[in-house]
């Protein structure tokens, strides 16, 4: 009777335990995304653009990889489920749908890539696992004998799958022969508005930085119906791409309120909630054209965001090889957004390279101030890109 009322026990606290955070929705992506985007807005005054979605494939790669307190904090950082039992499949399938969703007007691609040192033996299973669940094929490349010729083949991998827009991503001297493992993911999008800006309507106009410096830029007018929001300090606007599958939603502090406050007060939670507040309205819009493009190394970010120990000798890669003697050495961040009369092209990708660990390495809406950008999947709400224009000129 003893024995068999202990099993129930054990059988309870062992369907509790797998019961913890089994999924991975847009809430937990999209909590990474505005905690790396504050991140990155406190850093300088600078327009930001990066992917988080980007990040999050190439990140979850590596997560598949790891084990013990690594595993933990990349969990904390980036909200993954610490059970990821399903968590890798969720996240090929969350590719599958983004994918499903390129049409008249929309142009989607996502790849990713593994990149294996050609002498280095990693557990089967793991590569089985990315390859199957993130479709991820593996090549193996001579890191060790040629180090330069495979960062370049790797830039090309990128280059073409962004169309052209992200260029050495992996820059001199960031392969070397201890590296033995570099993890790519590439997204482009290209998105024609739903209705689009007449050139003729562009003019020029004042914008004012940041620093409250006035600046020259063409605008963008328009006076269409749009959905809008208005309140809590905040206008917020969607641009429907072709199609409405996807949005580009803007929000512009009031006059009277700075960037930061917004930013620092900004989540999931009320972001979502002013997202439920859109109501369509005839709105007079001027909106700025921009075209920029951003670069990041990650480790410090990541680092001060609670993830440092798999960027050190005490990292645990386990998953991903037996010898657990790997560790991150840099992840590397680039991303290209260009706004026009005719819609967005927007492009990222993300390098996670892996190194032997024993080495050290009627409603106005006038966006003529600074603003956040976000572009994301409507039907779940995933965020694929977001960023900052503090001075579209640049």
């Amino acid at each position: 009777m003893k024995t068999s009322s202990l099993t129930l026990v054990l059988m309870l606290i062992f369907s509790i335990a797998n019961s913890q955070q089994t999924s991975y929705t847009a809430t937990e992506a999209n909590s990474f995304a505005l905690s790396m985007y504050k991140q990155f807005a406190q850093a300088d005054n600078d327009n930001v653009f990066f992917s988080p979605i980007s990040i999050s494939m190439a990140l979850g790669m590596t997560y598949a990889g790891a084990d013990g307190e690594t595993k933990k904090q990349i969990s904390e950082v980036l909200n993954f489920p610490y059970n990821d039992k399903n968590f890798h499949a969720q996240m090929g399938q969350l590719q599958s749908n983004l994918l499903d969703k390129q049409s008249e007007g929309v142009d989607i691609a996502l790849a990713n890539q593994l990149w294996a040192e050609n002498s280095y033996r990693f557990k089967c299973r793991y590569l089985r696992t990315t390859q199957k669940l993130y479709n991820s094929p593996v090549k193996r490349l001579d890191f060790s004998g040629n180090p330069n010729a495979s960062r370049i083949e790797i830039n090309q991998w990128v280059e073409e799958l962004t169309r052209d827009r992200i260029k050495d991503l992996l820059p001199d001297g960031s392969i070397s022969s201890l590296t033995k493992m570099v993890l790519t993911n590439a997204i482009y999008f290209k998105g024609q508005w739903d209705k689009k800006f007449e050139a003729e309507n562009t003019r020029d106009d004042i914008f004012t930085t940041l620093e409250g410096k006035q600046v020259k830029t063409p605008m963008m007018n328009a006076k269409e119906k749009f959905n809008v929001y208005q309140g809590d300090g905040i206008s917020l606007l969607e641009l429907p791409y072709q199609g409405n599958d996807f949005s580009m939603l803007v929000l512009l502090p009031n006059e009277d309120r700075s960037i930061g406050e917004i930013e620092r007060g900004l989540s999931v939670d009320n972001l979502n909630e002013y997202i439920s507040k859109l109501s369509e309205k005839e709105v007079q819009l001027m909106f700025p054209k921009f075209k920029f493009d951003a670069e990041y190394q990650l480790k410090p970010v990541l680092s001060d965001m609670g993830m440092p120990i798999a960027f050190s000798n005490a990292a645990n890669l386990s998953r991903m090889s037996r010898s657990n003697d790997l560790k991150i050495d840099e992840v590397f961040h680039k991303a290209f957004v260009e706004v026009s009369e005719e819609g967005t092209e927007a492009a990222a990708a993300t390098a996670v390279v892996i190194v032997l660990k024993s080495i050290t390495m009627p409603v106005e809406f006038f966006a003529n101030r600074p603003f956040i950008f976000i572009i994301r999947e409507n039907k779940d709400g995933n965020i694929l890109f977001m960023g900052r224009v503090t001075n579209p000129n640049i």
